[in-house]
């Protein structure tokens, strides 16, 4: 007695998967038809257009915060050569120590503001490039 090859059924009825391969589609989705107005080139402009859009926007705010970095940076450099000039024009070693604290203090105080920045422009760069791949407008928190 032969054994019948659970594949040869499939086969048979020209259909390889057998009875899985099913659409995926909800019942309240329509086929695209010869009916509907849009053409696959308005698909592709728009598609091409929103793209654009997410570059421009996504450059433009990654041009700004570059800036505002390099400004930061320059500042920083600049805090940091005061040192020295602080700690040389100091007279006596508490003169120094005080002179050492007061630009430590600015210090940490400017390495907490670049923390703050850099979590504030995270979360702009998750809102733009959730914005433009959405379509939608969201508002950071706060």
């Amino acid at each position: 007695m032969p054994q019948e090859n659970p594949r040869s059924d499939s086969a048979r009825n020209g259909n390889p998967r057998g009875d899985i391969s099913r659409t995926n589609r909800p019942l309240s989705e329509k086929p695209l038809s010869a009916t509907n107005n849009v053409t696959f080139d308005e698909i592709g402009a728009r598609n091409v257009a929103a793209g654009l859009r997410l570059q421009k926007e996504m450059l433009g705010l990654l041009s700004d915060m570059g800036q505002d970095w390099f400004a930061r940076a320059t500042a920083e450099a600049q805090l940091a050569l005061r040192l020295p000039n602080r700690l040389t024009a100091a007279r006596s070693v508490p003169d120094a120590v005080t002179a050492y604290q007061e630009w430590f203090g600015e210090w940490i105080d400017r390495c907490s503001e670049d923390s703050q920045r850099l979590l504030s422009d995270g979360q702009k760069i998750v809102v733009t490039g959730t914005r433009c791949l959405t379509g939608r407008q969201f508002a950071p928190p706060g």
